[in-house]
C-alpha cells in the first residue's frame, strides 16, 4: 500500500471540507475524544459526531448497521482483536492513506493489523481516594488489606471491570491471573463488602474521585489525570513495578462510510502529534515522545485466546465468583 500523493491528498481534504461531518464510534475516554473532535472542527470545519460506546455495544451496532445497509459508521476504533478481526474477515475495512500512517515515527510493522491501525493503548493503572485511604497501594495485592476494607468510604468498596462488557476486559483479568496467581480473583470475590462492578475503567476512575468507592486496581489514567487537574483526591500508580497490562487501541476507516474522505482525514489526525496528544491524553500513545502520554509498547492480545468459546467460559466462571 502507498500513501496517496501530495495532489491526491489537498483533493481528498478538500473534498473531505465538502462533506461536512465524520461519524467517530470509538470506546476512548469521552473528555479526550470530545477534546479532540473540537479541535479537528476549529482546524478543518468538519463536525465530529462522536458515538462513545463500550466494544461489545459498539460491534452491535455497527453490525447492525452493515447487514441493514444503513450505514452511519465512518471511522470505528475497538481494542478487542477478536472485532478487528472480524471486520477485516467481512471486508468492512478500507486502506488509511495519509502521510502520517508512511511517517518514520509511525512502525508500520509494528502498528499496522491488516487494514486496522493502533493509535493508542488502554494502560492499566490503579487508583484509589486519598480521602478514604491516604497510605495508597503499592501493588495490586494491596486491595485486599483489611485496612483499606475498613476505610470510611462506602465501607472500603472497590470497584472491577465488567468482562461481559468487551474481550479486553477478559484480557485485564487473565493477565490479573497469570501475574498475581489463579486465586487472586477468589481472593477478591471475598472481600467485604463485596467488589462493585461497573462497565469501564473511566466509570471506576469517576466514582473513586466522587468517594462512591475507596480504590480500584484498575481505572483510566486520562480520567484520573482530568480528576487530579480538577483538585479531586485521587491517588494513582502502576502495578506489577511499572509492568502494567496494556490493551490497544485497533482504529479502522469503514468501506462504505458515508464520508469516506473525511473519514480519511479524520484517521489521519488521529496518528498526528497533535491528535495523539489528544486522544491519548494520561494514557499510551503509539510511538513514543508525545506531550501528556505514557508511552507504552503496543500490546494486542492473542485472537485465540480471546476467542468467543474463552471469552464466554471465563465470563461464566467471572459470574459465579462476583455475581
Amino acid at each position: 500500500m502507498k500513501p496517496a500523493t501530495a495532489a491526491q491528498w489537498r483533493a481528498l481534504v478538500a473534498k473531505a471540507k465538502r462533506e461536512g461531518t465524520v461519524n467517530f464510534y470509538t470506546s476512548h475516554n469521552p473528555a479526550d475524544v470530545a477534546n479532540l473532535a473540537q479541535r479537528f472542527q476549529d482546524k478543518y470545519g468538519i463536525k465530529v459526531v462522536v458515538n462513545r460506546k463500550v466494544d461489545n455495544d459498539l460491534l452491535a451496532q455497527v453490525n447492525a448497521e452493515m447487514t441493514s445497509g444503513n450505514v452511519a459508521v465512518d471511522v470505528w476504533e475497538t481494542t478487542a482483536k477478536s472485532i478487528a478481526l472480524g471486520a477485516l474477515q467481512h471486508r468492512w475495512v478500507t486502506d488509511a492513506v495519509g502521510p502520517d500512517f508512511f511517517a518514520k515515527r509511525y512502525h508500520r510493522s509494528k502498528l499496522l493489523i491488516g487494514k486496522t491501525w493502533i493509535d493508542g493503548s488502554a494502560v492499566g493503572g490503579m487508583a484509589w481516594n486519598i480521602n478514604a485511604f491516604p497510605r495508597g497501594v503499592k501493588d495490586i495485592t494491596g486491595f485486599l488489606s483489611p485496612e483499606l476494607r475498613q476505610a470510611s468510604f462506602s465501607g472500603g468498596a472497590i470497584g472491577l471491570p465488567d468482562p461481559r462488557v468487551s474481550p479486553t476486559i477478559v484480557d485485564w483479568y487473565l493477565w490479573l491471573e497469570k501475574t498475581y496467581g489463579k486465586n487472586i480473583l477468589q481472593r477478591l470475590a471475598a472481600m467485604h463488602p463485596k467488589p462493585r462492578i461497573y462497565s469501564s475503567a473511566v466509570v471506576i476512575a469517576t466514582a473513586i474521585g466522587s468517594g462512591e468507592i475507596v480504590g480500584g486496581p484498575w481505572a483510566s489514567a486520562g480520567t484520573v489525570d482530568q480528576l487530579q487537574a480538577s483538585g479531586a483526591p485521587v491517588g494513582y500508580r502502576l502495578p506489577n513495578k511499572g509492568n502494567a497490562w496494556t490493551a490497544s487501541w485497533m482504529g479502522m476507516i469503514v468501506k462504505r462510510a458515508p464520508h469516506p474522505a473525511a473519514a480519511q482525514l479524520l484517521a489521519e489526525y488521529l496518528v498526528t502529534p497533535e491528535g495523539q496528544a489528544l486522544l491519548d491524553h494520561g494514557i499510551g500513545s503509539a510511538y513514543p515522545r508525545v506531550p501528556g502520554t505514557r508511552y507504552a509498547p503496543p500490546r494486542v492480545a492473542g485472537a485465540n485466546e480471546l476467542g468467543p468459546a474463552n471469552v464466554n467460559a471465563f465470563v461464566q466462571r467471572w459470574t459465579k465468583l462476583f455475581q
